[in-house]
């Protein structure tokens, strides 16, 4: 044993992922204000007192800048939103904010071949309950953890 926890060999896997896929973990200004997006995200997750992060959602564009902000926003921040440890709400012209509600959950996704990884497992949990994946398909042991945080159920397809 080497003394290095689970959470910690996995913050590693991910901080050097981070440095070898371009682009990942590096947001955007948003129009709305207050910071850059992954800014505002960051300090909702250290603070729980300011765990509401009001995003403007005027147009098809910002929602489209917003999502693309999200998927490229470090694990750590994902985990804080996917728990609910972090509030989303909508910033719009003289209106009161609301919560985003999160989607209802949809049937199921399926996978025939490739690798399951960590992330896959985080979007498809957004609007699935259950995988089914082919024979050759491999799921990572973050997949598995993640599909329990989110309650994915994961099934091998028999056939």
């Amino acid at each position: 044993m080497s003394g290095i926890s689970s959470d910690e060999i996995r913050q590693l896997v991910r901080d050097a992922l981070r440095e070898l896929l371009p682009g990942v973990g590096k947001a955007r200004p948003e129009t709305g204000g207050g910071g850059t997006l992954l800014a505002r995200l960051r300090s909702a997750l250290l603070d729980p007192k300011s765990a509401r992060v009001d995003v403007k959602l005027d147009t098809a564009a910002d929602l489209r800048s917003f999502a693309r902000d999200l998927l490229q926003a470090p694990e750590d921040i994902k985990t804080g939103i996917l728990s609910g440890r972090i509030e989303l709400g909508i910033a719009s012209q003289g209106a009161v904010s609301a919560a985003v509600p999160v989607a209802a959950r949809r049937s199921q996704h399926q996978i025939s071949k490739g690798v399951v990884t960590e992330i896959m497992v985080a979007e498809i949990g957004k609007s699935h309950d259950r995988l089914v994946i082919g024979k050759g398909v491999v799921v990572t042991p973050l997949a598995r953890d993640r599909a329990r945080e989110v309650k994915l159920e994961i099934v091998r397809d028999r056939s």
